[in-house]
């Protein structure tokens, strides 16, 4: 089941109601500071809190990394509360209000809101974490299912549950020799750590065809840019990844060819276990292209394409003009490797106000986008080459 959209208003730099629709590929631009990652966040900051025992929302996690509540909330709106909803393409949706807490920089829910074609139920804590006697309390950002009241809609409960992977903008590296282990870790981390040992499991002991896919997915990623990877056991029980020329015996330890390669295995493993079946559906990618040479970005847009329109609901935040332009050709080429309304573009702008906004720019069936993208958008390594120019000129 696929989000079909969330909106979110008092929270970080959004100030105003933003609703962002999501596609099986969004893309979010913007200058630095725009609110991008503040928007990409939210999601796994949202499962995050979901997949908690405490009532929500969760600050001290891997999306939260410790904040207080004047992180969250909009710095020129502390006393309003932080909206956040999610709508599924199931027609369910999910609403959230938070304010501040009773202690200094805390943070708690005030109020729940869910929705299905067919019901509507509405909770809101009036301070003394009693619920107005309408529930018993909440676990995560849910009502505890034990309450009479919601046990027949435990199915209901389950369907609201949201299961993300994040992978955040600094992945953890890969290395040197790994140590194997019976199974492929049953996580992927946000900074990445052990994702060599899902390579490993899926060369050595696949548990299943959608496994064998996964690694095959990851290899061509590789191989067209003329590379084999290799899982290599070094010892027993340790392990190593080598890779090397197409048809050439000599291979060298993957942690030697710069970090471009190790950075980009932890979303292209995450991008094969969401288009596969084997891992979170929704992933959320802050520069997945990082280190990457323009041509393995590339290459790179042509796997995430493919893992969206496997079933993958992927969300990127980046600054990459390659990216866009092969999404671009993907949508427009002769092989059309993803649909133009299988992809939604987002703007994000900081506005002298200090609030921010996602604009949303059209993409037609020629890969072209609508006038609401910025002009100057990418136009700074031109503006600077003219500059070169000039100063080449004014110095003969």
């Amino acid at each position: 089941m696929q989000i079909r959209s969330f909106e979110v208003q008092n929270y970080k730099g959004f100030r105003d109601h933003q609703v962002v629709e999501l596609a099986p590929l969004t893309l979010l631009y913007g200058h630095n500071s725009s609110g991008k990652s503040a928007l990409l966040r939210l999601l796994p900051w949202i499962a995050e809190s979901m997949s908690d025992t405490r009532p929500g929302p969760m600050l001290d996690g891997h999306v939260g990394k410790g904040a207080m509540w004047s992180d969250i909330a909009h710095v020129n709106s502390p006393r309003q509360a932080v909206e956040v909803s999610i709508s599924w393409t199931s027609g369910a949706k999910a609403g959230w209000a938070f304010r501040g807490g009773v202690l200094p920089g805390s943070c708690e829910l005030k109020s729940i809101h869910i929705e299905r074609p067919d019901a509507i139920w509405s909770f809101e804590d009036d301070g003394d974490s009693q619920w107005r006697g309408l529930i018993t309390g909440v676990a995560g950002l849910l009502p505890i299912p034990d309450d009479p009241l919601w046990v027949f809609q435990r199915e209901l409960l389950k369907s609201l549950k949201l299961n993300v992977q994040w992978l955040q903008g600094i992945r953890a590296g890969v290395p040197r020799v790994e140590k194997a282990q019976a199974t492929a870790p049953a996580a992927l981390s946000p900074a990445g750590e052990g994702v060599a040992r899902f390579l490993y499991q899926w060369e050595k002991q696949p548990r299943s065809a959608a496994e064998m896919a996964a690694l095959d997915f990851v290899r061509k990623f590789f191989r067209e840019l003329g590379f084999e990877l290799i899982p290599t056991d070094v010892a027993p029980g340790f392990f190593r990844l080598d890779i090397a020329p197409l048809g050439s015996a000599a291979s060298i330890n993957l942690v030697d060819t710069g970090e471009g390669l190790t950075q980009v295995l932890a979303p292209l493993v995450a991008l094969a276990r969401a288009a596969f079946g084997i891992g979170p559906q929704v992933v959320c990618l802050e520069q997945p292209e990082l280190h990457l040479h323009t041509d393995a970005q590339r290459i790179l847009a042509g796997a995430i394409c493919h893992a969206a329109s496997a079933g993958a609901q992927i969300v990127i935040e980046t600054h990459s003009e390659v990216l866009l332009a092969s999404t671009q050709l993907a949508i427009a080429g002769a092989e059309r490797k993803i649909a133009a309304e299988d992809v939604a573009l987002y703007w994000v702008e900081r506005r002298p106000d200090m609030t921010s906004v996602a604009r949303r720019v059209p993409l037609n069936g020629q890969g072209r986008v609508g006038g609401s993208w910025p002009v100057d958008a990418f136009d700074d390594l031109l503006q600077l080459k003219g500059e070169l120019l000039q100063a080449q000129r004014s110095n003969k």
